[in-house]
C-alpha cells in the first residue's frame, strides 16, 4: 500500500471549467429540490429584467399620446396598465435577487458538505495509512479543503457560477431584443466583451494556476500559523521565547508561495488599463447610435428606452467580479476532490482481499522472509521471519528505529511488505478482507488518540457498532480500573474529555491509560483476536508503565497478544520475547532464557536496570528487579 511521493507539476493552462461542470452534475446529489429551486429563481432572475425593460418602454412611448388625449383615453389606459406591468417587474426583480443569493447560498453550502463527507471517506475508508503520509496526496487533501484556493470553497464557486449565469442569461435576453434595432450590434459588441473578458480571465487562471502549484509551501505555513494560534503548543512557543521564530518562519513561507502569484500579476496591469476604455467606447457609442435613431424618425421614443436598456445589459457579458474569482479560486478543490478519490481509489491504496477472518487466528500468525522499506528510505527489514503462536503473548524489544512500530503496522494491514509475505493460519493476509481484518485487532499505540468526545465514546470507539450498549461500556471500564475515573467525572460517561467545551475536563497521562486500556477491552469484548500494546506508556515512570503492562496481560491472557516497549523491566511477563535489530529477529526466548544466553536483551536489561541500583548489579530473583525506593 504505498504511493508516489513525487507531486506532479500544476498544469499551467488547465481550465477550471471542466471542475465547474463536474460541479454542475454534483448539485443534484448534494440536493435535488435546493438545485431545481436555484434553476428556477435564475431563470426568473433572467427574464424579469427584459420584462421591466418593455414596460418601461411601453410606458414612456404611451405618455405623449396619453398627456395629448386626457386621462379618459385609451393610450391613458395604456398608461395605468404599463405602470401596474412596470410596479410587478420592479417588486419581483426586488424579491428575486434576495432569492437566488439564499437559494445558491444554501445549495452551496450542502455541496461543500457533500464534497467534505468525500474527502474524509477518500482519507479515512482506505484500510492502509501510506496515502496519508504521503506528500503528494496530502497537498490534494489541502486543496480539497480550499488551502492554497485563497481559502475558496465550493460554495464560492456555486455563488459565482449563478452569478455568471444570471449576467450571461441577462446578457443574451438583452441581445435578443436589441436584435429589433440592428440585427449586427449584439452579435459585434458581445464578440467585443467575450475577447476582452477572456483575456482578463487569462491573467486571474495564470494567478490560481500560481498559487496552487504552491500546495506544499502553503501548508507548511498553515502549520506554523496553527503553532502559534492552537493551544497545543502555547507552553513551548513561550517557553523557549518562539513568537517571533513563528512569525517569521510563518511570514516567510506564506511569501514564498505567493512570490509566483505576484510574478504572474507583472503584466497584468496592461489588460487593467485597456478594459474600462474599451468597455467606455462601445457603450458610448452603442448608446448614441440608439439616440441617434430615434432622433432621426427611425424609432419610437418608447423602443428607444427599450434598445437604450438592452444595450445597457449586454455590458453584464464584460462584467468580471468577485465570481469570476470565486469560480477560478475554488475549481481546483473540486478538482483536488476527485483527484484524492483516484488516488485513494487504486488497488495500492485499497487492497483487495474478500476472505473472512473470524475467529482468526487460531493458530499462528507468521512472517516469511519479509522485506519492507518506507518510500525514499532504506529497507528497515530484510527477509524477516517471525512465528507469532495464537493465544500468547509475545513481547517485541528493540533499538529506537529498529522497526517495533512498523512490524505492528504491516501485521495491522497499514502498508503491505515490499517482498515475503505475512500468513495468517496459512492464509496470506493479503486475501483477507483488510477492513474484517482489521476489525480483528485492537491496538493502543504509542501517540493514541485523546479524543476531544465524550468518555462513552472514547471507549465505544473500540466496537462503534456496540457503542450504545452502556453495560458494556461498563464492564470493559472496570476491567481497565477506569470505570471510578469515569463515574467521577462532572457528567460521568457524558463528560467531554478537554477543557476546550463546556463541562469538559482534561484527564491526566495515566487516566488518559485508562480510557484507552478500556477502549481495548471494549474491542476485546467484540470479538477482536489480536490485542496490540505499542508503547503507549513511554511518558509514565517505569512502575506506572509496569502496572500498565501487567494489567493488560492479567487482562489479554489466552488471547493473542503483543507487546511493545524499549523498557525491557516492563515485558517480563510475557510468554515469549523477541529482539529486533537490523532488520531481523536476533534473539527469541522467554525472559530467563534471554538472560540466561548473556546476548543483547540481557546486556540491555542489565544496563536499564543499573539506573536503578544505584550502579551496584540488579538483583534477579527470577520474577521482579528491585528498584529503589523513589524511582
Amino acid at each position: 500500500m504505498s504511493v508516489s511521493a513525487t507531486p506532479a507539476p500544476p498544469a499551467k493552462d488547465k481550465s477550471p471549467w471542466p471542475a465547474v461542470w463536474h460541479m454542475l452534475k454534483m448539485l443534484p446529489g448534494a440536493s435535488a429540490p435546493l438545485t431545481v429551486a436555484a434553476v428556477v429563481v435564475l431563470l426568473a432572475g433572467i427574464l424579469l429584467p427584459n420584462a421591466f425593460r418593455i414596460a418601461t418602454g411601453a410606458l414612456v412611448g404611451a405618455v405623449p399620446e396619453a398627456a395629448r388625449n386626457g386621462a379618459g383615453s385609451e393610450a391613458a389606459n395604456d398608461v395605468r396598465r404599463a405602470l401596474i406591468v412596470l410596479g410587478i417587474a420592479f417588486v419581483a426583480q426586488q424579491l428575486i435577487g434576495p432569492l437566488v443569493g439564499l437559494t445558491t447560498d444554501a445549495l452551496g453550502r450542502r455541496l461543500n458538505g457533500h464534497l467534505r463527507a468525500r474527502v474524509m471517506a477518500a482519507s479515512v475508508l482506505p484500510p492502509g495509512i501510506a496515502h496519508l503520509e504521503d506528500p503528494a496526496t496530502l497537498d490534494k487533501v489541502a486543496l480539497a479543503q480550499a488551502v492554497g484556493t485563497a481559502n475558496v470553497t465550493p460554495r464560492g464557486v456555486v455563488g459565482g457560477v449563478a452569478t455568471l449565469v444570471s449576467n450571461y442569461g441577462n446578457a443574451i435576453a438583452a441581445g435578443i431584443l436589441l436584435l429589433g434595432f440592428r440585427w449586427w450590434l449584439p452579435i459585434v459588441v458581445t464578440t467585443l466583451y467575450l475577447l476582452v473578458i477572456r483575456r482578463m480571465r487569462a491573467e486571474f487562471h495564470r494567478g490560481v494556476q500560481a498559487i496552487t502549484g504552491r500546495a506544499e509551501t502553503l501548508r507548511r505555513s498553515a502549520y506554523y500559523r496553527d503553532v502559534a494560534l492552537t493551544p497545543a503548543a502555547s507552553k513551548e512557543t513561550r517557553v523557549f521565547d518562539m513568537g517571533r521564530w513563528v512569525v517569521e518562519r510563518f511570514r516567510s513561507s506564506w511569501t514564498g508561495a505567493m512570490t509566483d502569484l505576484w510574478a504572474e500579476r507583472k503584466g497584468a496591469w496592461k489588460t487593467a488599463v485597456l478594459a474600462p476604455v474599451v468597455f467606455f467606447v462601445t457603450e458610448f457609442g452603442g448608446m448614441a447610435m440608439i439616440a441617434l435613431a430615434a432622433i432621426n424618425g427611425e424609432i419610437s421614443l418608447g423602443r428607444m428606452i427599450v434598445f437604450l436598456g438592452a444595450f445597457g445589459g449586454l455590458g453584464a457579458f464584460g462584467n468580471l467580479g468577485d465570481h469570476d474569482l470565486n469560480i477560478h479560486w475554488g475549481a481546483p478543490s473540486i478538482t483536488a476532490v476527485e483527484e484524492l478519490e483516484a488516488i485513494t481509489a487504486t488497488p495500492s491504496v485499497a487492497p483487495g482481499g474478500a476472505r473472512p477472518s473470524t475467529d482468526m487466528p487460531s493458530e499462528a500468525i507468521r512472517l516469511e522472509r519479509v522485506s519492507f522499506g518506507y518510500p525514499g528510505r532504506e529497507e528497515l527489514f530484510d527477509g524477516l521471519d517471525l512465528v507469532i503462536p495464537a493465544g500468547r503473548s509475545l513481547a517485541i524489544v528493540g533499538d529506537n528505529g529498529a522497526g517495533k512500530t512498523t512490524l505492528v503496522k504491516l501485521l495491522s494491514r497499514l502498508y503491505d511488505p515490499t517482498s515475503g509475505r505475512i500468513t495468517v493460519d496459512g492464509v496470506p493476509l493479503t486475501d483477507l478482507d483488510p477492513t474484517a481484518w482489521q476489525r480483528r485487532i485492537s491496538a493502543i499505540f504509542q501517540d493514541f488518540t485523546r479524543y476531544q468526545i465524550t468518555a462513552a465514546e472514547n471507549i465505544g470507539f473500540g466496537a462503534p457498532e456496540r457503542a450504545d450498549d452502556r453495560d458494556a461500556l461498563r464492564r470493559a471500564a472496570e476491567r481497565a480500573g477506569a470505570l471510578e475515573l469515569i463515574e467521577g467525572l462532572p457528567q460521568g460517561w457524558d463528560t467531554v474529555l478537554s477543557r476546550q467545551y463546556k463541562n469538559g475536563t482534561d484527564l491526566s497521562g495515566g487516566q488518559w491509560q485508562r480510557i484507552a486500556l478500556a477502549r481495548a477491552m471494549f474491542a476485546v469484548d467484540a470479538g477482536a483476536g489480536v490485542l496490540i500494546l505499542d508503547e503507549p506508556t513511554a511518558s509514565l515512570d517505569v512502575r506506572a508503565e509496569a502496572e500498565v503492562y501487567d494489567r493488560f496481560l492479567e487482562l489479554t491472557r489466552g488471547l493473542t497478544t503483543i507487546v511493545i516497549s524499549h523498557r525491557f523491566s516492563t515485558v517480563r511477563r510475557a510468554d515469549r520475547i523477541v529482539v529486533l535489530a537490523d532488520g531481523q529477529v536476533v534473539e527469541d526466548g522467554t525472559h530467563d532464557e534471554l538472560l540466561a544466553s548473556g546476548g543483547r536483551y540481557a546486556r540491555m536489561f542489565r544496563l536499564q536496570a543499573a539506573r536503578f541500583t544505584d550502579g551496584r548489579p540488579p538483583d534477579f530473583d527470577g520474577d521482579n528487579l528491585h528498584e529503589p525506593a523513589d524511582a
